[in-house]
């Protein structure tokens, strides 16, 4: 499980032997603006400076809902990964994918995609140091060595590469400086936590070339255990690690080289059997009830769980006059991933699959920006993407039907943007976008049933498909912003969103050939109304947004059951990709911070969000009498969070501390279509997690030059026990869930430079 501590620990020694210097002063600048700001007696609302709309501009001059959280905060709170954005971002629901732990489904206001087969498009844009990662594969990133990230939320597409229908997350790594800067630390604790990370970056040649490094080696035992192997499962095996160069050419142009690569060797994670499998005493000669800890298994299957994920990019950055800058990034990125996934959880094999996966994927942005400091600004560019992306899953099924799901998706992608703003006056600005997408994707599948599990004797071709189909969108965005005064800001906006359609890659055409069929675009468009402020005495940040939004052609992947030997009883099933309806999604957003303006070692911060997503129309492609899905799933009604923040001068150094609680409504997890297998006149309900929250607290110290930090850092304190997804296919008996984190406490010393 520590294999990677060796090659880790070459990796620090290079860091820590380069040549760079000055590191002190540096940690003692940052120490005594920390003590600065403990001390001052008159309350200041720090500037956060975003590039939401690809120029640097203060987040609350920005026409949009945007949520920032910064590397403090990550490092203070512990953060492992980009998971944890769920307690700070309203509407924001984002886990672990399936039951491997680096692959990221997200959803934003009711709007995403929980499925990780590579026919199917995210619904909320990854983008890592502004390169989008088509796949979610490996894209759960880690967090170290990080700048900021910028949550977007409602339809980007003016600005976003492709797929930002829902929102987009920007993850920002860390900028590099002639100044020398790094830091190492250490953190252990409960269930075996064994995290090291190490940075490192300055100038080589001083205002020519700067470089920067990066390693994260993160690791705890298993939450789980494997009761028919004795095996554990969920734990973590991770090694990640970046490169950054900054070549400043001339006085007017930077090229940016980047390289990040990650690697998941963990167990794979414990899917639990929510209830006893039917199927079991005849395979078995035994019942199979759920397990007493919800975090073992029972899974007979080799435990396989593998991610290997990587990318490089180059952005060149041209000033070429005082009103107009150039941007060029090129990027590459590709990942490889194996899995073996037991969804009865029994030692029989009732629904064994194995799977493997890649993609790579080549895109190329151009952005011209204009700012003259007059009346218009904005970004106008070109976006291209070609990517591949396809595997082979293999499944057994009750022990006698052996499967396959094979082929590829090609997508190639062109587009058009530009997104401006035009100040009418002193104080209201018109704000306008329009992108033209035009998107070619071929679909190969051959999906065949075996004779036994070599899988090497053909019985029967389910699908045999290789066809092309072109989606084009245009998606504009209109609005208006006044300035009320400095410290307060209204807009509103109309915006449109597109993901485009695609191939399933399960399909059944033998009994369906309408699933061989390409299906069509999801678009939204949303009408939003926001307040942005800064409010007494500039010692509270309260913003907040109300939207309206019409979502249709919904792309929902559900898995259905039918009738394969004609006797009148569903006994087969397969995976289903459609186009269910539309729906209504409407609500709001409130954001806050707020410092005593008499005691600055206080401060409350949080969120609160309604999320009201209603289907409008879901149909019955089948004619089975029932709606093809039953819900918007990943969308609770109300969610919200609040963390009280303390700090005070001690020890010659700064003491510092948050207490936090992070609510969310009940939510649909699953979508199901047609009957109940087990009461045909009934519908199949999903699978649903009722209200739960999380309670976590941490306390650090900081020492007075700045350079050590401990940090004590406990998450889900009250040990709540809660489903983040699963799986309900009856036919199979297979009712089964992956729960979030337990209670976990850890410590970490860190040491900066």
């Amino acid at each position: 499980m520590k294999r990677h501590a060796l090659s880790t620990c070459l990796i620090v020694l290079g860091l820590l032997t380069a040549p760079w210097a000055q590191a002190q002063s540096v940690a003692a600048e940052a120490a005594d603006t920390e003590a600065d700001g403990a001390s001052a007696e008159e309350p200041i609302s720090d500037e956060i400076v975003v590039t939401a709309r690809k120029r640097e501009e203060n987040i609350q001059e920005v026409p949009v809902a945007v949520t920032v959280v910064s590397a403090e905060i990550l490092e203070d709170s512990g953060a492992s990964d980009i998971s944890e954005l769920q307690a700070r971002v309203p509407n924001l629901s984002i886990y672990p994918g399936r039951n491997q732990s680096t692959t990221l489904t997200a959803f934003m206001r009711g709007i995403g995609q929980a499925d990780p087969l590579w026919g199917v498009d995210p619904g909320v844009g990854l983008y890592l140091d502004d390169v989008y990662m088509a796949r979610p594969q490996g894209a759960l990133l880690d967090v170290f060595d990080i700048g900021q990230i910028e949550v977007l939320r409602g339809p980007q597409g003016t600005l976003y590469g492709k797929n930002t229908i829902g929102g987009a997350i920007k993850y920002i790594s860390r900028p590099l400086g002639d100044e020398t800067s790094g830091s190492l630390a250490f953190t252990g604790g409960e269930l075996g936590t064994l995290d090291f990370k190490a940075s490192a970056g300055g100038a080589i040649i001083p205002g020519k070339l700067r470089a920067r490094a990066a390693v994260a080696s993160l690791s705890h035992d298993g939450y789980g255990t494997n009761i028919f192997t004795g095996r554990e499962v969920s734990n973590k095996d991770t090694l990640a690690y970046r490169l950054s160069f900054d070549w400043l050419a001339s006085a007017d142009v930077t090229v940016k080289l980047r390289l990040d690569r990650t690697e998941d060797e963990a167990e794979p994670k414990g899917l639990t059997r929510l209830e006893a499998n039917p199927l079991c005493p005849i395979f078995l000669g035994r019942s199979c009830p759920p397990l007493a800890n919800i975090f073992d298994t029972e899974s007979g299957l080799e435990p396989l769980n593998s991610t290997t994920a990587e990318g490089y990019s180059m952005a060149i950055e041209w000033r070429l006059n005082d009103d107009w800058q150039f941007k060029s990034i090129t990027a590459y990125r590709e990942s490889d991933s194996q899995n073996n996934i037991d969804f009865d959880t029994t030692p029989a094999r009732i629904t064994d699959v194995i799977a493997t996966y890649f993609d790579e994927q080549t895109s190329q942005e151009f952005q011209f920006i204009y700012d003259a400091g007059g009346r218009f600004n904005g970004v106008f560019g070109f976006y291209y993407f070609d990517g591949t992306a396809g595997g082979l899953v293999q499944n057994i099924f009750v022990n006698s039907v052996f499967g396959t799901t094979e082929g590829t998706t090609d997508t190639e992608s062109f587009a058009l943007f530009g997104d401006g703003s035009y100040a009418l006056n002193d104080r209201l600005t018109f704000n306008f976008g329009l992108r033209v997408t035009e998107e070619e994707k071929r679909g190969i599948a051959f999906n065949a049933g075996y004779s036994d599990d070599t899988f090497t004797t053909v019985t029967a071709v389910t699908s045999d498909y290789d066809q092309s189909e072109t989606f084009s969108s245009l998606a504009p965005k209109l609005g208006l912003d006044y300035q009320f005064n400095d410290d307060v800001m209204g807009y509103v906006s109309l915006s449109r969103g597109f993901k485009s359609g695609g191939f399933n890659v399960r399909a059944q055409a033998s009994f369906f050939p309408e699933s061989a069929e390409p299906f069509d675009d999801e678009v939204l468009t949303v009408a939003e109304v926001g307040i942005k402020s800064v409010l007494a005495n500039r010692s509270l940040v309260l913003n907040a947004a109300a939207f309206y939004g019409d979502y249709e052609d919904i792309q929902v992947s559900t898995f259905t059951s039918y009738d394969s030997d004609g006797d009148g009883s569903d006994d087969a099933f397969f995976g289903n990709f459609l186009n269910a309806g539309s729906a209504t999604v409407q609500g709001l957003e409130v954001e806050f911070d707020w410092t005593s303006p008499t005691a600055r070692w206080f401060g409350v911060s949080g969120n609160v969000s309604y999320l009201d997503a209603e289907p409008d129309d879901f149909l019955d492609s089948n004619n089975d009498g029932f709606v093809d899905t039953q819900v918007i799933s990943n969308a609770p009604e109300v969610t919200g969070a609040i963390h009280l923040n303390f700090n005070t001068p001690a020890w010659g150094g700064l003491i510092s501390s948050s207490i936090g609680y992070a609510h969310r409504d009940e939510s649909v997890l699953t979508n199901e279509g047609g009957p109940d297998p087990r009461n045909p006149s009934q519908p199949l309900l999903p699978l649903s997690q009722p209200s739960f929250g999380l309670l976590n607290a941490w306390i650090s110290w900081l020492s007075g030059d700045g350079s050590w930090q401990l940090t004590v850092n406990g998450k889900n304190l009250d040990d709540e026990e809660y489903l983040t997804n699963g799986y309900n296919i009856p036919v199979l008996g297979v009712v089964q869930g992956s729960y979030g984190n337990p209670r976990t406490v850890t410590a970490t010393l860190a040491y900066k430079f």
